[in-house]
């Protein structure tokens, strides 16, 4: 995986779910930002993973909520799995952008999932939905 000096795209990750679309999307007040996206509606979310091989040391990336989201009132949860072990939890509103830097020193197989939450945090289920984006994706 030779990521140095660019941004990941949809083809870095390891077999990706069909939800996860890379495309153009306006993320609060960002505009036209290339990222990896997902219509999450009625689910339990989706899963994106990275296979690094041991040999990187940090990822970063913003997570939003795309702006033609058909809710605003939905939380996006953030969960990085490393190597099957729980790490971080993330959630994000709708017109926020919050960072995320994960330490990927010795690790395999990372995982982030991307959950739709309603506003009591619990998964979602309903006619609603938000798009979940990731951008800006760097590996070190």
């Amino acid at each position: 995986m030779n990521t140095q000096g660019r941004d990941l795209t949809l083809g870095d990750f390891f077999n990706p779910s069909e939800s996860l679309k890379e495309d153009l999307y306006n993320v609060a007040t960002t505009s036209k930002t290339k990222g990896i996206g997902a219509y999450l509606r009625d689910s339990d979310g989706v899963q994106a993973e990275l296979r690094l091989e041991n040999r990187f040391t940090k990822l970063t990336f913003k997570a939003g909520q795309a702006n033609d989201s058909k809710s605003s009132d939905l939380i996006l949860r953030v969960a990085t799995y490393k190597d099957g072990k729980n790490d971080q939890l993330i959630d994000v509103l709708f017109n926020e952008i919050k960072p995320v830097e994960i330490d990927v020193s010795n690790v395999n197989a990372l995982k982030i999932d991307l959950i739709p939450l309603d506003q009591n945090g619990k998964k979602f289920f309903g006619s609603n939905s938000l798009t979940g984006v990731m951008f800006d994706m760097r590996l070190e």
